[in-house]
């Protein structure tokens, strides 16, 4: 991929910058262990152990934590399509590549603290679940021709900003309709909270390196947020085929609605004298 003078400028001065970024990055986040959240004494075999397979009455919680977990699920599960649109600029072994990968590593905490939550819980027809995944890991997010081209380093972080944003807002909704709600398994509430707050750091630290891009070409940086800010999806959105009904529940509930989410945008944008 060729790199223009001015993707050059701007990789120059994130690369700079990353160091104390990264360190702050990494001092203010949580090393939570998804594993403690988890109460497996609550789960049982699945039929291919002896067990039984799912069947809809074993579904305990909300509908809304329910479908809302789906769709956060599948969510994090596009990380690898996110990672390589991330990692695509630099050599992995490069002190950006850390980076992304400490962030990836992240994220995949987030779906693996989902997923066992689902299966432990029965909160979900897992077989069903796995279809989604197979489909919409194999779909990929923002997996397009070209794509790699028509992301430069400051799409990339752009991108990750209002994703980061979000999913914060997302997951912190959705831990307090958990919270309120009869069947919530034990531990799910915290970890919605864990998740929502590791994603609210990211969204500050990708907002931090937007902030070096700005003062290095603030027309390129306005332009590409802008962009960005008109892609950007619901979350759950770009996952697999079947999902009205998830989002049609979770979006009843004020979660992750078109409204809210425009604002959140908008939110971010106004710090730039811009809006949609």
């Amino acid at each position: 991929m060729s790199v223009t003078p001015i993707e050059d400028e701007l990789i120059i001065a994130v690369d700079k910058a990353l160091p104390e970024i990264r360190d702050r990055y990494l001092a203010e986040g949580d090393p939570w262990k998804p594993h403690d959240l988890v109460p497996w004494d609550d789960g049982r075999n699945y039929a291919f152990l002896g067990g039984d397979d799912f069947v809809d009455s074993d579904v305990a919680i909300d509908p809304v934590v329910g479908h809302g977990l789906v769709l956060g699920l599948l969510t994090k599960d596009h990380l690898p399509s996110l990672h390589r649109l991330m990692a695509q600029h630099h050599p992995i072994e490069s002190d950006w590549g850390r980076m992304v990968g400490h962030w990836t590593a992240e994220e995949n905490r987030h779906a693996i603290a989902l997923r066992d939550h689902v299966v432990v819980s029965r909160t979900f027809d897992v077989e069903k679940l796995e279809l989604w995944r197979l489909e919409a890991v194999t779909r990929g997010y923002k997996q397009y021709e070209k794509s790699i081209d028509d992301y430069g380093i400051i799409d990339q972080v752009a991108m990750i900003v209002f994703h980061e944003a979000l999913s914060a807002d997302y997951f912190a909704k959705l831990a307090d309709v958990a919270d309120k709600s009869e069947g919530t398994p034990r531990g799910l509430v915290e970890t919605l909270r864990k998740i929502s707050a590791d994603d609210t750091l990211q969204r500050s630290v990708w907002s931090d390196f937007f902030a070096v891009v700005l003062d290095v070409n603030e027309e390129v940086a306005k332009a590409a947020i802008l962009d960005q800010a008109r892609k950007a999806t619901a979350i759950g959105a770009e996952t697999a085929e079947g999902l009205d009904e998830s989002r049609r529940i979770v979006h009843g509930a004020g979660i992750g609605t078109e409204e809210g989410d425009r604002a959140i945008i908008n939110g971010i944008l106004a710090k730039y004298d811009l809006s949609l």
